[in-house]
């Protein structure tokens, strides 16, 4: 069974980030913001994950990274 690897792109250039735990989009130079639930990436000025809903104040506050 072969894994498939999902595709992460940075949410101000539309780049690929290749490394999903590199701070930085290697294109744009951006900090990269990641969702404390599902770790996708995502604009800081977004108050819900567009990808799995979650409330991205209160999973920080639950012990969420970034």
């Amino acid at each position: 069974m072969t894994e498939k690897k999902e595709h992460r792109y940075c949410p101000y250039c539309d780049v690929e980030i290749t490394e999903a735990n590199l701070p930085l989009c290697q294109a744009c130079g951006i900090e990269i913001f990641y969702c404390p639930r599902c770790r996708k990436p995502l604009p800081r000025d977004k108050r819900v994950c567009p990808s799995c809903g979650a409330d991205i104040r209160q999973e920080a506050a639950k012990g969420g990274v970034n």
